[in-house]
């Protein structure tokens, strides 16, 4: 299987609550200031809504990826996922 990347393609899930775009900017800012308090409270935020559910499982998986990223060190990637991961909240008439 051959993977094409083609610009304005989605990689990630839509999100479907307002809950989860609030998330989604946390996110980024929790990455892009590599601070880990944030980033602490992005998790809490993430299992509350995924309790509640007010996330589907590839939106939480989706989530999850990035914190893992940013857990583990690599910050700068992070902060470029949530970032794609916002972008892809505008794109959501394309086709995957």
């Amino acid at each position: 299987m051959v993977a094409v990347w083609w610009p304005g393609c989605r990689r990630y899930p839509p999100v479907t609550s307002p809950e989860a775009l609030r998330l989604i900017k946390q996110l980024y800012t929790a990455c892009n200031t590599r601070h880990d308090g944030r980033l602490t409270a992005v998790e809490a935020e993430l299992h509350r809504l995924a309790q509640q559910g007010l996330l589907g499982q590839r939106e939480e998986a989706a989530f999850r990826s990035i914190v893992e990223l940013a857990r583990s060190g690599k910050w700068e990637r992070a902060e470029r996922e949530s970032l794609r991961l916002a972008q892809d909240q505008l794109r959501r008439g394309t086709r995957r």
